[in-house]
């Protein structure tokens, strides 16, 4: 049996790191041979996590050997994906993302519409019966409450709530205050360049003809990422530039008041902007109230516009 590797997207978020870590030790315990990676640098949010619970962070995937496969985890698109991977030796999906990979040959792949690659992996431990510890348990609850911002996004389904209180009968976790020094790390932009707040939670899409990109930084605290607002348009006119980039787009979702900021650096991102949002812009960005989710609110609405 060739070894798995389980590696999330590239500028890895909480869920992304966390699922790889669950599904080893799911896999491992289903006969597996596993090894979870992460694809690059983890953002404070997911540093603080797995300190607090006393898990080791995994090591930066390399390229792969000759008896190695790949179980790719809350992504499936290709240019979200590691550089150096060969997508013939993709073995598995565990994703909760819209699917636009194909496939060589047939492979296992679980793709649901819930809020967070967590909670499949936490219905796959209970439907297979296999044991969770409290460690997991709690590691598995981090990774719904992180990409459900506490059960608030849009993208929060009933399974993610009952899942949570499931797992937490093995957790024992103090929620409330969990998730407010989460949320707090999450925040955080000690050690953070520039450059970093663009691209910690960052993903490129394939919308049509055109190459679209999509940061996210979630916060608690949005005036202190509004005091770097030149700075970070000039770091995302740059990468759009570099990387050849048809549209980028910035979104600073405030977690308590549920609204965000997007920031839109050039003429041609305003005007995608207005057609399909219709805010006022405001010194190149515009308000949107309620909108949290680039998966959600954000990406389904550029795709259409741009197909069309």
């Amino acid at each position: 049996m060739k070894k798995v590797i389980i590696v999330g997207h590239k500028n890895p978020d909480t869920d992304s790191v966390i699922s790889a870590i669950a599904a080893q030790e799911l896999f491992s315990k289903l006969g597996f041979e596993t090894v979870a990676k992460r694809a690059g640098e983890a953002n404070n949010e997911t540093k603080f996590i797995l300190k607090k619970l006393g898990i080791a962070m995994p090591e930066l995937v390399t390229a792969l050997q000759e008896d190695e496969t790949v179980m790719l985890v809350d992504h499936n698109e290709e240019s979200q994906s590691f550089d150096q991977l060969d997508y013939a030796k993709v073995s598995h999906i565990i994703d909760h993302h819209k699917l636009s990979l194909k496939t060589e040959a047939p492979i296992f792949c679980r793709v649901e519409p819930v809020g967070s690659t967590a909670s499949l992996l936490a219905k796959m431990f209970f439907e297979n019966g296999v044991v969770l510890s409290q460690k997991i348990a709690q590691l598995l609850m981090a990774g719904i409450l992180s990409d459900t911002l506490n059960l608030t996004s849009p993208t929060t389904t009933i399974e993610d709530k009952d899942l949570l209180e499931k797992l937490n009968g093995i957790a024992k976790m103090d929620v409330n205050g969990f998730v407010v020094e989460m949320f707090a790390a999450k925040s955080s932009l000690d050690g953070i360049s520039v450059e970093d707040i663009i691209r910690i939670d960052y993903k490129t899409f394939e919308m049509g003809k055109y190459n679209v990109g999509v940061g996210t930084w979630e916060t608690t605290l949005p005036e202190s990422v509004s005091a770097k607002k030149t700075e970070i348009m000039q770091a995302l006119r740059h990468e759009k530039e570099a990387v050849k980039l048809d549209y980028i787009f910035f979104m600073v979702v405030d977690i308590l008041k549920q609204n965000c900021q997007l920031y839109l650096v050039g003429e041609k991102e305003q005007t995608l902007a207005v057609k399909i949002f219709a805010g006022k812009i405001t010194n190149n960005e515009m308000f949107l109230p309620g909108v949290v989710s680039r998966k959600k609110q954000i990406v389904p609405q550029l795709t259409e516009a741009l197909n069309n």
